[in-house]
């Protein structure tokens, strides 16, 4: 729609430069078209881009008929070089990155289906019919199963460029916050796994049984890179398969072992700091009692 209105008014605008013509002179139209051309020609320098017909007008070209609506027909190009070339763009990123809220709610971790909330975000996206990976998924929550803190980023791949989406959820505003971004590149998307899957397997996990086994802490995370990871012997932590028919322990004779992950883990408080009222104005945490479930799974040799 926005292209059409351009061309009608674009055309519109040359017919009447053309009416405009104060001396005869031969192929004017054709004339006052090149000189719109010149003006909007651009010259592209990585991912600048620079009114270079503009500027060869104003150094070498210097009619002697018609001067006015040449200098017209060059201004008017150069204008739609301004919009096409900085102005448009950026309206566009700027609309395309706009954050998405989705309301909802967030009940106790340990009642928490994580599979159906990916659905959410997915539908609310629009993302039935496009394959996308997840990076970088984070949820901390405490011993009462309240959730403190979840994100993840979606990646998705057209053929041409990556579409970014910074999934958060907002404590307190009961709704997720979606950010938006597109780059041309993404070294490690190869690597990651698709979100679906992850979820998947997620929802396998006894969140509220893992957190009873881990003991009494401040708080608990639970959390993945996206990316598979080896595992061996020496690996820190407990070590478990995870698959859809449960969670078996991952003993030593099979290991070393690559697969994707889960990692969770509870935050130990080592120190604080307190002001003179008593307030706490700094807290240490560490990661303890930290358990690695691997699924699809491959097994290396000793």
């Amino acid at each position: 729609m926005y292209s059409i209105i351009y061309t009608v008014l674009l055309t519109a605008t040359l017919i009447f430069l053309m009416w405009k013509k104060e001396e005869e002179e031969s192929i004017f139209p054709l004339k006052i078209i090149g000189y719109y051309l010149l003006g909007s020609f651009a010259f592209n320098f990585d991912e600048l881009s620079i009114p270079l017909g503009f500027i060869v007008y104003l150094l070498f070209f210097r009619p002697k008929l018609n001067v006015k609506v040449k200098r017209m027909a060059a201004i008017i190009g150069v204008v739609s070089f301004v919009i096409g070339h900085w102005i448009t763009p950026s309206v566009v990123q700027h609309w395309e990155s706009r954050p998405i809220n989705i309301e909802h709610t967030l009940g106790s971790v340990y009642e928490l289906n994580f599979q159906e909330e990916f659905e959410l975000v997915k539908d609310e996206l629009d993302l039935e019919s496009q394959l996308v990976m997840l990076e970088n998924f984070n949820v901390d929550y405490l011993q009462d199963g309240e959730v403190t803190g979840m994100d993840w980023q979606l990646i998705g791949h057209d053929g041409t460029s990556y579409q970014l989406y910074q999934v958060r959820y907002e404590i307190g505003k009961d709704r997720y916050q979606v950010t938006q971004s597109k780059v041309q590149s993404w070294l490690q998307y190869d690597r990651l796994i698709e979100a679906g899957n992850f979820f998947e397997h997620l929802n396998v996990l006894d969140v509220k049984e893992l957190t009873k086994e881990k003991g009494d802490y401040h708080s608990y995370v639970i959390q993945s890179s996206g990316e598979r990871m080896n595992v061996d012997v020496e690996s820190e932590g407990e070590k478990y398969f995870l698959s859809n028919e449960g969670i078996e322990v991952l003993e030593d004779k099979w290991l070393p072992a690559e697969g994707n992950h889960i990692i969770a883990y509870a935050m130990k408080k080592t120190s604080e700091q307190k002001d003179q009222n008593g307030n706490v104005t700094q807290e240490s945490f560490e990661g303890v009692e930290s358990s690695i479930y691997l699924f699809d799974v491959s097994y290396g040799e000793d």
